[in-house]
C-alpha cells in the first residue's frame, strides 16, 4: 500500500525544518498543509520563509534545501479557497508524488486540512455566495454562533469559535444547501497507509520560541509585506485576517504603535497555539515527539524507517 507521513504540531515546532529533514533521509517530497501558506505574497507572517536555507521558487511550489514544498502560492489574496478544494488539490499532490516513487510529506497547523486529507472527509462542494456571505458577515461573532448552535449543534462544539470566517462557512453551506456541514461531510478510506508525527513541548517553551519567531519576522521586513499586500488588494480581504497582518495594518493606518503591534501579535500566538494543541490533542493515531528532548529527532528517524521498512 503506498504511504503518507504527516507532521502536526503547534506554530513553531520547526515542523517544516523536520519534514525537509526526512525527506532527505527517505526521499520524500513536501505539502503544506497550511490555510494561509496558499496565499502568494503571504510569505514571512505564515512562516514559509526559511532560515539560512537556499530558496528558489518555481510555478507551483518552492524548492529548500532541494526539496520541493508543494501548495504554497496557489491562490492569490483576493480569492477565496474552501478545505474541498484544498483537500482536492493535496490529494492530486500526493498521488503525483506517489507515482514518482517518492514519499509525501504532509505538514501543517491547520487541523481541518490534515482532517481533510487523513480522515478523507466528503467535503460539500458548495459555491461561495457573496450575498450570503457579506449578510453574515454584518454580524458579530457571538450572533453567527448562536444561529450555527441552533442549527448545527455538532458543528458548533468542534469549530473554531473564534474564527468567524470557518462559522460564516458552516452558516452559509446550511442556507445555500438546507443541510449542515454534520451532514453533509461524511467519510471514506484513503487508499494510503498513513504515520502522523506530532510535535509539542511546553506551553512555555512554545511561548518563547514563537515569540522570537516574531521578532525575526519584523527584522525580515513584515511590515513592508503587508505594505505591499495592502497596496495590490486592500486591506478587507479574509486573507488579511490571518495572524499579525491584520494587527500590521492597524500599525500602518497609525493606530498603534509597533510595539503595542508586536505585543498583540505574540499575544494572539500564544492563543492560537493553546487552540492547536487543543485541537491536535483530539485527532486520533498522533505520534508525540518532545522538542525539547535532545534525541527527539533521532527518535522519529528511528519510527519512521520501522514504518516504511514495515511492508
Amino acid at each position: 500500500m503506498k504511504k503518507l507521513l504527516v507532521i502536526v504540531g503547534p506554530t513553531g515546532t520547526g515542523k517544516t525544518d523536520l519534514a525537509i529533514k526526512l525527506a532527505k533521509k527517505f526521499n520524500g517530497e513536501v505539502v503544506s498543509a497550511d490555510s494561509r501558506q496558499i496565499y502568494t505574497g503571504m510569505d514571512i507572517g505564515t512562516g514559509k520563509m526559511p532560515g539560512n536555507s537556499e530558496l528558489k521558487k518555481h510555478g507551483g511550489h518552492w524548492v529548500i534545501d532541494g526539496i520541493p514544498i508543494h501548495l504554497y502560492d496557489i491562490v492569490t489574496p483576493d480569492k477565496t479557497f474552501s478545505v474541498a478544494e484544498y483537500q482536492q488539490r493535496a490529494y492530486e499532490k500526493i498521488s503525483d508524488i506517489q507515482n514518482r516513487g517518492k514519499l509525501p510529506i504532509l505538514v501543517g497547523g491547520t487541523g481541518l486540512y490534515v482532517r481533510a486529507v487523513v480522515q478523507g472527509l466528503k467535503l460539500p462542494q458548495v459555491a461561495p455566495d457573496p450575498e450570503i456571505r457579506d449578510k453574515l458577515g454584518r454580524k458579530h461573532l457571538w450572533q453567527l454562533l448562536k444561529e450555527l448552535e441552533e442549527v448545527d449543534h455538532r458543528a458548533f462544539q468542534k469549530i473554531d469559535k473564534k474564527n468567524p470566517r470557518r462559522v460564516i462557512r458552516a452558516l452559509e453551506i446550511y442556507l445555500k444547501t438546507g443541510k449542515t456541514v454534520s451532514e453533509l461531510a461524511k467519510k471514506y478510506q484513503p487508499d494510503f497507509e498513513i504515520l502522523i508525527i506530532g510535535l509539542t513541548s511546553s506551553r512555555e517553551l512554545l511561548y518563547e520560541r514563537a515569540d522570537k519567531r516574531i521578532e525575526e519576522w519584523f527584522k525580515s521586513g513584515f511590515v513592508e509585506e503587508v505594505g505591499e499586500l495592502l497596496k495590490k488588494h486592500g486591506p478587507s480581504l479574509p486573507s488579511m485576517s490571518a495572524l499579525g497582518y491584520s494587527q500590521i495594518v492597524s500599525y500602518l493606518d497609525r493606530k498603534t504603535s509597533l510595539e503595542e503591534v508586536k505585543r498583540r501579535i505574540k499575544f494572539d500566538h500564544h492563543g492560537f497555539i493553546r487552540r492547536q494543541l487543543t485541537w491536535f490533542k483530539k485527532e486520533p493515531n498522533i505520534n508525540w515527539f518532545d522538542i525539547s528532548e535532545s534525541s527527539f529527532v533521532k527518535e522519529i528517524l528511528a519510527k519512521v524507517t520501522l514504518w516504511l521498512n514495515d511492508g
